[in-house]
């Protein structure tokens, strides 16, 4: 049973701040402890020297004091020790966080790819902060669907947080419109799920992107709408099942993933 508490691991990067300073807003609203954690890939890498683990603490520890200042949120920080993925697990399994909030540099192989792999191995949702967003709250919600995966997780994750921030939520979906019976499908699934905010009374618009039938070029047109419309985050479901029962992080995933200046909420299929 997931607990209310967000783990935020940092490598002190820029992006990693902006996660963990946003980590701090959510819990503002959510009441969620938030946990600061540091994983040292090796001992051998600082010397063995304590003053070097006791400068890591005095950093994470300022941290803490900068951005958590009078906002009376509770953040634990902790340092762990050996491969930064599998104690990012590790934490992860014995915390069961509601949610990790991780930044990361697309740019940088190495730690995209250790984000994916992540995204991979979690049950609970993941927040990915890949660009230089920096804002506070949350006004605007795209949530992207197609007729390929499960859609009720990802519209529950939307419909928490849009009632968290009073967001308007911004059903999308990029077609090709060459096939006319699959238009028609998607359509209908963005009415059906329009339905459902209108009923919870969420404000909501729909938007139809028309494209190339090419994965790329859909995730670049999803991408761009959430750019021009101020877009705060962006949820998509990340795994789909292959016919050898294998859950992986889906290609369409990766692209907006690796592309977006928007934070992308990550929600696994149970």
């Amino acid at each position: 049973m997931t607990k209310n508490r967000i783990l935020v691991p940092t490598n002190f990067s820029s992006q990693a701040d902006i996660a963990f300073k946003q980590s701090v807003f959510f819990s503002e609203k959510t009441g969620a402890d938030v946990f600061l954690l540091h994983v040292i890939p090796s001992l051998r890498m600082i010397d063995n020297s304590s003053d070097n683990i006791d400068s890591i603490q005095s950093r994470l520890t300022r941290m803490s004091e900068e951005y958590g200042a009078g906002k009376g949120v509770k953040i634990h920080s902790r340092i762990e020790c050996g491969k930064i993925l599998p104690q990012i697990l590790s934490v992860e399994k014995e915390l069961m966080p509601s949610y990790i909030f991780i930044g990361t540099d697309s740019s940088a192989k190495a730690m995209a790819s250790t984000t994916l792999k992540l995204i991979d191995q979690v049950d609970c949702p993941v927040v990915v902060f890949a660009g230089k967003f920096d804002r506070t709250g949350c006004e605007n919600i795209v949530l992207p669907l197609d007729l390929t995966k499960e859609t009720k997780q990802k519209i529950d994750q939307t419909i928490k947080i849009a009632k968290i921030y009073n967001s308007t939520v911004h059903i999308v979906s990029a077609t090709s419109f060459t096939d006319e019976l699959e238009c028609d499908k998607i359509k209908e699934q963005i009415r059906q799920v329009k339905n459902i905010f209108d009923k919870l009374e969420i404000k909501c618009v729909t938007e139809l992107l028309k494209t190339k039938n090419d994965i790329e070029i859909m995730a670049n047109a999803v991408n761009d709408y959430a750019d021009d419309k101020k877009a705060d985050l962006i949820v998509i479901m990340t795994r789909q099942e292959t016919k050898l029962q294998k859950f992986f992080v889906g290609s369409m995933a990766i692209k907006l993933i690796r592309k977006s200046n928007v934070p992308i909420l990550c929600v696994s299929p149970k």
